[in-house]
């Protein structure tokens, strides 16, 4: 959808908060009420995943009774708004190192559960994994029995997406250091004691993070045998809110998958292993996450000798 398509789908989804039936919004811009429904529930989405929407969830942006008893919060959402020009193909921001060091910091300011949150950022930074693959992770996959930290682990194959064991690798300074506080929080704050234990003190197959509430993120099931999809809202919801607080323009869990390949391919990696670092079989995907900008030929073929 461009841009003056979305902009037209929100004015729409205006109409049909404040009052107006799918049916009079379809006479007036002279489309079958079917076509107006389904702007509208994607214009909807749209806000909901780039600008967010408090109030409701995913699941109720279908009903229009939820729509209309959000009119204030998705009138702001509209306001604050800015959708994203469609002149070429949108990849998603690349964070610099800077967007980073803000990001982690933001998170830590301003999350609720901020020792929870910035070790899932830090995770998602690190690994590159999908957000299910990470609601999905137990303790066992970060940490040896002893309590120190699996830096070259395995993303097993009940955890990844495409049910294909992968490398996975901790190896980072910032996701242990985010990670021994989010665990010291989850064993009461005594890192002594539990360091003195078995998986510090945490059950080795429990979920590496868990919710506020502290129990793990719940994943659900949809579809036939042999055509199952698995869902977890919740972990998916509590980054977007992440994202939102951080307040980077076009950073998402997508982006810093694209973050992650960009920065491994500068680091000297080649697709095959961008790709098996982020379980991708085929390089034509790798290659989408790539920003590949072309340059002018006077200035790729200026000083080659």
């Amino acid at each position: 959808m461009d841009t003056d398509s979305l902009l037209l789908s929100i004015a729409m989804l205006q109409d049909v908060v404040n009052g107006k039936t799918y049916e009079a919004v379809a006479a007036a811009y002279g489309l079958t009420r079917t076509a107006i429904e389904r702007r509208v529930k994607t214009a909807a989405l749209r806000l909901f995943r780039e600008a967010g929407i408090d109030g409701i969830n995913e699941d109720g942006l279908a009903f229009v009774q939820r729509l209309r008893a959000c009119r204030t919060a998705i009138t702001a959402a509209i306001q604050r708004y800015e959708p994203r020009r469609a002149d070429r193909k949108r990849v998603g921001r690349i964070l610099s190192d800077q967007d980073i060091e803000m990001a982690i910091q933001r998170t830590r300011q301003r999350s609720p559960c901020a020792q929870r949150d910035v070790a899932l950022l830090c995770v998602l930074l690190t690994t590159g994994a999908r957000p299910l693959e990470i609601a999905r992770l137990e303790v066992r996959d970060y940490l040896e029995a002893d309590g120190s930290v699996r830096e070259e682990s395995v993303m097993r194959s009940e955890v990844a997406v495409n049910r294909r064991s992968r490398p996975l690798f901790f190896a980072s300074d910032k996701v242990r250091e985010a990670m021994d506080r989010y665990l010291t929080d989850r064993t009461g704050g005594h890192p002594g004691v539990a360091g003195t234990l078995p998986y510090r003190g945490l059950a080795p197959d429990s979920r590496l993070f868990l919710t506020e509430k502290g129990m793990p993120f719940e994943i659900h099931c949809h579809g036939a045998q042999g055509q199952r999809r698995f869902l977890c809202r919740g972990i998916l919801d509590t980054y977007r809110k992440i994202f939102r607080r951080i307040g980077l323009p076009g950073a998402s869990a997508l982006s810093v998958r694209r973050t992650v390949a960009n920065r491994l391919y500068e680091r000297g990696a080649a697709e095959d292993q961008i790709g098996e670092i982020l379980g991708i079989s085929e390089k034509k995907s790798v290659r989408e996450l790539l920003p590949r900008q072309r340059q002018p030929l006077q200035s790729v073929v200026r000083g080659l000798v």
